[in-house]
């Protein structure tokens, strides 16, 4: 890979409404696309990329069934559950290899052992969501068998005029690459909290995770359910009704659970990104960062950021410690322009977020649901 010598000159900090919240300050350039792009399932697809070789994929036997999943408008842990009822199996005995965004058409894979699968319930086809058996796999399916995503943008009504701006960002981002920020989706379109319960979480505050969960507002929250929480009714919200029924944040499942603690050590390493551009510069991303999980190795560097999140080590202890590289390059990037429709396609790999590519072309042109 080119590794680039030049140091980067920062010259936008949280160009994005949701920026701040996300703790995503830094971007490369200071122009953007001057068109408003939204992402729905017509103008945003993913396709996941899977190690099928290593998972010693065959159409005919194994022990793994292999079921394509293709969803539109709908979260993945809901796509599952519906899946789930559909088949006749426990959610648990599901597996997938990452989430996929919600307003998107996306195509992932979920591997059910097929001794507990009934192949006449299959396909399995519904208004926003479509499951169909392919074949089988020899090996339990993990996160290392996931290679990355493809992910195809389309923009209509494209002026030729901002064709060439689009194109000198995607160059700018493949020579100089983009901090390696967890995306938005990671903390929430309407709420951006679920870093702040993950934090309660950790932290064994069920007063401040009560009050977060239920009773604060956000910005981008929808007015039907600000009107819910302004009167206490919360029937129709299904986390805030499983805490009121259960009144404990431990009731949660384990899988809720693992979701929130990560979004809140997702933010940390976002605030990590920021320190290292202010204290090192741009390039000093490009290698592997520690979790706050890596005890040892993560005190020096996070210690200005737990003192800032009245934070200890201590309360960290219990996540798991893992690395993450601090800049990322999209792949095989690829842009047509006809009929005043621009089409982008590039490759992430594993666990990188296309939501950070947009805004660092959009800016805050990027309307988000």
């Amino acid at each position: 890979m080119f590794k680039n010598t030049v140091e980067v000159k920062i010259l936008l900090v949280y160009p994005h409404p949701l920026d701040y919240v996300a703790g995503i300050k830094y971007t490369l350039t200071d122009y953007k696309v001057n068109r408003t792009y939204t992402p729905t399932p017509d103008t945003f697809h993913v396709e996941e990329i899977v190690d099928f070789e290593k998972l010693g994929y065959n159409t005919e036997k194994g022990e793994y069934a292999v079921i394509r999943l293709e969803k539109k408008n709908l979260e993945t842990l809901k796509a599952l559950i519906i899946l789930a009822r559909a088949l006749d199996i426990p959610v648990e005995n599901l597996y997938i290899l990452g989430l996929k965004d919600k307003h998107a058409y996306t195509v992932s894979y979920v591997f059910i052992r097929k001794t507990l699968l009934d192949y006449s319930k299959l396909p399995v086809v519904k208004s926003n969501l479509k499951a169909e058996f392919t074949g089988y796999v020899r090996v339990k399916p993990s996160i290392k068998h996931h290679i990355g995503n493809k992910f195809t943008i389309i923009v209509d009504n494209v002026e030729e005029i901002h064709v060439e701006g689009f194109k000198n960002i995607v160059k700018q981002v493949e020579v100089f690459g983009l901090p390696s920020y967890y995306g938005y989706q990671r903390f929430g379109f309407h709420r951006c909290n679920s870093h702040l319960l993950g934090k309660y979480f950790l932290l064994q505050r069920e007063d401040l995770f009560a009050d977060e969960l239920l009773a604060r507002l956000h910005l981008y929250e929808d007015l039907a359910v600000v009107i819910k929480r302004l009167l206490r009714n919360y029937k129709g919200l299904h986390y805030e009704s499983i805490y009121l029924k259960n009144t404990s944040m431990g009731y949660y499942s384990e899988r809720y659970y693992s979701l929130l603690q990560n979004a809140y050590l997702s933010y940390l390493f976002n605030l990590l990104l920021n320190t290292i551009i202010e204290k090192f510069g741009w390039n000093s991303l490009d290698q592997e960062y520690p979790s706050p999980g890596c005890l040892n190795n993560a005190i020096k560097l996070y210690n200005d950021i737990f003192e800032r999140e009245f934070v200890k080590l201590a309360e960290l202890k219990p996540t798991r410690c893992y690395y993450r590289r601090g800049l990322f390059r999209p792949l095989n990037n690829n842009i047509e322009f006809s009929n005043s429709v621009l089409r982008y396609e590039f490759l992430l790999e594993r666990g990188m977020y296309a939501t950070i590519v947009l805004r660092e072309i959009f800016k805050d042109n990027l309307v988000l649901n």
